[in-house]
C-alpha cells in the first residue's frame, strides 16, 4: 500500500512512502483509485518533523516524543502529536498511531489535517464509518483543502464504502 505524506511547506512535493506491512486499503484488493491516501505533517516547524518528512521515522519519533515530554502548553503539543500520528501510521504502529491521532484531534479540534490523518488511519484499519465522518469533518473545517478533498473523493468512490 502506498501512502503519501505531504510536507508542511506548500512548495514541497508530497513524499511517497511504501509501507509493506499495512493491510490493503479498507480491506479490499487494491485498486488504482484507492491506494494513495495522503497524510500531512504539521505546518509548524517542530522537533522531528524534518526527519519524519524525510522518511527517517525512528529519529523523527524519538525527537518528537522527547519534545512532547518537555512541552507544557497544548499549542506546543498539537503539532508534535500530529507528526507522531503520521510517523506511526507510516511505520505500521497502528495502536500508537491511534493514540497520537486521537490526542492530536483533542489538542486541536479545528485542524482539518488532524481529522484527515485520523481518517486515513481509520481507513487502513477498516473503520469505514469513522473514516468518512473524519473526512467530512475535515472538509467542513476547510472546504478548499485539496488534500482532504482528494482523500474524501477516493474514499467515497471505493467499493468497500459503497457496500457498507
Amino acid at each position: 500500500m502506498k501512502l503519501l505524506i505531504q510536507t508542511a511547506k506548500r512548495s514541497a512535493k508530497a513524499l511517497a512512502i511504501t509501507t509493506c506491512c499495512l493491510v490493503p486499503f479498507m480491506g479490499v484488493a487494491q485498486a488504482s483509485n484507492t491506494s494513495h491516501l495522503a497524510l500531512k505533517t504539521s505546518a509548524k516547524e517542530v522537533n522531528g518533523v524534518r526527519e519524519i518528512e524525510a522518511g527517517n521515522y525512528a529519529a523523527g519519533i524519538r525527537k518528537s516524543e522527547a519534545a512532547l515530554a518537555r512541552a507544557s502548553a497544548s499549542g506546543l503539543k498539537a503539532p508534535l502529536l500530529t507528526n507522531l500520528c503520521v510517523a506511526h501510521i507510516a511505520t505500521n504502529h497502528l495502536e500508537k498511531a491511534e493514540n497520537y491521532c486521537n490526542a492530536a484531534v483533542k489538542a486541536n479540534a479545528r485542524s482539518p489535517i488532524n481529522f484527515n490523518n485520523r481518517a486515513v488511519l481509520n481507513c487502513i484499519t477498516g473503520k469505514s464509518e469513522a473514516c468518512l465522518v473524519d473526512l467530512e469533518t475535515a472538509q467542513s473545517l476547510s472546504y478548499n483543502n485539496r488534500l482532504v478533498n482528494r482523500n474524501l473523493a477516493l474514499v467515497s468512490k471505493s467499493q468497500w464504502v459503497a457496500k457498507q
